[in-house]
């Protein structure tokens, strides 16, 4: 395949004089001086190096890095001060993936192999964007969803030699816009368009794609989403008209609906689908109980883990994140608002702690496992903003008021980067930026212990 070089990459920038006054803890970077914000994100750590998407105002939205010699830019894909606007960073094939803007090719999929950043293949042909999506590796074979502006978005492949449409599911110009690729067993399943059928779960085997389960048969489709594997099962969420959205399951042969949790036509619509410690967890809406988190265990059927807000109210369990054998989440029990919660085999679900006191909630989000003890999180409190937080399960900590007073700093895009933990935030001083904090030094500033 002919690879497209381009020009003016790995232009290494000095930061304040030399790569040894970069700090290893707090502010790494202020690339817009003053409080106009870089805005980095897309953060991915590879071979102990932090890539990342930010925006200098000199040559506009690029890839950078953060590594022992300090930070670097290491791409110039739109020349000047254009934006290509890196994102979905991903490694297969020990290479550096993602895609970017690029004119005359707008969105395409790039690779970064060294020091030079190469075009894969402009599917889009230009102008048009084929805007990748969707990437999953199978069979040493990379596959994902892209519109080539002859058979709209559709199955493509990537070999590391050569991207091909691998499937037409919907044929014609027509787009079957495949989505929530998942990998069971030689096949990969997603759910897609075809004219006639709807949205239904697709299988492609390597050489051909078919419809493998048609849960609502006709022209509307079960439109199935939360692809989730777990043992020899693929299960979802799927909507037909006698059950509403309820929880359904394939085995590479069959289709079966696991469970209706709300009778009839109404639906439980279970989401947040997640894997962890040989189980299915997901939040689903019960008539009874509302929506609370259920579980099952292969071969079972869904059970209740707890009535967190109790009677028919929801508690909504959120961001769930498996760490080691600990589930965390997010949950209102009607007492203290949206707060951090945790699941394991001895203790059930119980609250992890209530971090802004009352009952406001600190909304938890972005949970991030650190090492095998700790995770770090976003939570909010009256008195700080979102801030920065961790916890080991009996000792919650806020670590850094990075915005001082109510504000709140806001990180978010957390990455592990050896002994330091990288996000973005913002201070009135920097705009959003990219930050560090070492773990091992972290003093906190607040503390919240398990009730």
């Amino acid at each position: 395949m002919n690879r497209l070089s381009l020009s003016g990459v790995f232009i290494a920038l000095a930061i304040a004089g030399c790569s040894s006054d970069v700090p290893r803890d707090g502010l790494i970077l202020d690339a817009i001086p003053g409080p106009d914000a870089g805005n980095p994100n897309q953060m991915l750590v590879w071979n102990d190096v932090l890539y990342l998407q930010l925006n200098d105002m000199v040559f506009g939205s690029e890839i950078w890095k953060l590594d022992d010699s300090g930070v670097s830019r290491i791409t110039d894909i739109e020349p000047g001060e254009g934006n290509a606007a890196p994102a979905r960073l991903f490694v297969f094939n020990d290479e550096l993936y993602f895609t970017a803007l690029k004119e005359p090719y707008g969105r395409e999929l790039f690779v970064l192999d060294g020091k030079k950043d190469r075009l894969v293949r402009d599917i889009g042909e230009s102008p048009n964007s084929s805007s990748p999506v969707g990437f999953t590796e199978i069979n040493g074979i990379l596959y994902f969803t892209a519109n080539d502006d002859k058979v709209g978005y559709e199955l493509w492949s990537w070999d590391g030699e050569s991207a091909t449409l691998a499937a037409d599911v919907n044929e014609g110009p027509g787009s079957s816009n495949p989505s929530w690729h998942s990998v069971l067993g030689d096949n990969l399943v997603f759910s897609a368009q075809r004219s006639g059928h709807g949205t239904e779960l697709f299988a492609f085997d390597g050489s051909s794609a078919r419809m493998v389960a048609e849960m609502n048969p006709g022209p509307s489709g079960s439109r199935p989403t939360e692809l989730t594997v777990l043992g020899d099962k693929i299960y979802f969420s799927a909507y037909t008209p006698d059950e509403g959205i309820e929880l359904w399951s394939w085995d590479g042969e069959t289709e079966a609906l696991v469970a209706d949790l709300r009778p009839g036509s109404d639906s439980s619509s279970p989401r947040s689908l997640t894997t962890h410690a040989g189980r299915l967890f997901f939040t689903a809406s019960h008539p009874e109980y509302g929506a609370e988190l259920f579980t099952l265990t292969p071969g079972g059927s869904p059970e209740l883990v707890r009535d967190i807000r109790e009677g028919d109210r929801d508690s909504t369990p959120q961001e769930m994140h498996s760490h080691g054998d600990v589930l965390y989440f997010a949950a209102e029990d009607g007492t203290n608002g949206l707060e951090l919660w945790d699941w394991t085999e001895a203790e059930g679900a119980r609250l992890v702690a209530d971090i802004d006191e009352g009952s406001m909630g600190s909304d938890p989000h972005a949970v991030t496992s650190f090492n095998d003890e700790w995770v770090y999180f976003s939570a909010r409190t009256q008195r700080f903003g979102v801030e920065l937080w961790r916890t080991n399960g009996t000792r919650t900590e806020m670590l850094r008021d990075s915005w001082e007073g109510s504000f709140g700093s806001t990180p978010n895009d957390y990455a592990v980067m050896g002994d330091r933990i990288c996000h973005s935030a913002a201070d009135e001083a920097h705009g959003r930026e990219l930050w560090c904090l070492v773990h091992h030094t972290a003093e906190p500033i607040l503390t919240r212990t398990r009730p």
